[in-house]
């Protein structure tokens, strides 16, 4: 989730209206090439079209709600952006989908402007819904030998809905052979909470892992399989259960974490 947090600091999209910048409006010219240039970066293009068009000092801030209600307060640098941007180049997995609402407020001067929008965003980890909601974005901009740099971004922004994310499991165990969880996932707007059972017993001689409707072989070696592929391997009752927890999460959770 961090990755996806901080790429949704920085990047604004195609708006519903076609927004046009004269010479006279170079914040807004700013705006438009970053946009242009973030909309084909999964097409290809460098990352360093995007680089160019932020000062060195740039500097970035966000306050994030998200689903639960909690704050989650980052704040960002110029080398943050070039990590994120390789992770957006390297990931084929991830995608994301920004639609600039409408500009709230703009102001030029000759040598600095600033301009503040609302977003509407999306983001997608194998084509489901990592997340969804809104942004305000505060972009300031200064001349620089000539050219526009970005030199500060601040935001606040709510996350509304997601479908996928990080995901949370309390186990509560009798003994070594017999486990209940208790997961919360993501589940549009608000997250879902599921109870399961789990019993560690033989069958034909072989140590399974059982639920009510699923079934996962744990052979001696600590080789965790299911359907006969190998989902994980350790030698803790705990641990075992804990992969297929994440097996059985796998649509909904990114990452499990186990309390």
């Amino acid at each position: 989730m961090k990755k996806i947090i901080l790429l949704l600091i920085i990047f604004i999209c195609q708006s519903s209206f076609t927004a046009r910048a004269g010479d006279d409006e170079p914040i807004k010219k700013l705006l438009l090439d970053y946009i242009a240039k973030m909309n084909n970066l999964e097409k290809g293009a460098k990352k360093n079209s995007v680089l160019l068009l932020f000062d060195e000092k740039y500097s970035g801030n966000t306050v994030y709600v998200n689903l639960s209600g909690a704050l989650v307060r980052k704040e960002y640098d110029k080398k943050h952006i070039s990590s994120q941007l390789d992770d957006i180049i390297n990931d084929d997995n991830y995608s994301f989908k920004l639609k600039l609402e409408n500009i709230v407020f703009q102001s030029q001067k000759e040598n600095a402007g600033i301009i503040s929008a609302v977003v509407n965003f999306e983001s997608f980890i194998d084509k489901k819904l990592a997340e969804k909601g809104t942004m305000l974005m505060d972009m300031v901009a200064v001349k620089v030998n000539e050219r526009w740099k970005i030199v500060q971004n601040n935001m606040v922004r709510v996350s509304e809905a997601k479908d996928i994310g990080e995901c949370v499991c309390y186990m509560y165990g009798n003994g070594d052979t017999k486990f209940v969880t208790e997961v919360y996932f993501p589940a549009g707007l608000g997250y879902d909470q599921k109870l399961e059972s789990f019993q560690i017993t033989k069958k034909d001689g072989v140590r399974v892992i059982k639920t009510h409707s699923e079934e996962f072989a744990w052979k001696g070696n600590g080789g965790v399989y299911y359907n006969g592929k190998s989902i994980g391997k350790t030698k803790e009752p705990k641990k075992a259960i804990q992969a297929a927890v994440k097996k059985l999460y796998k649509d909904s959770c990114v990452n499990v974490i186990f309390n």
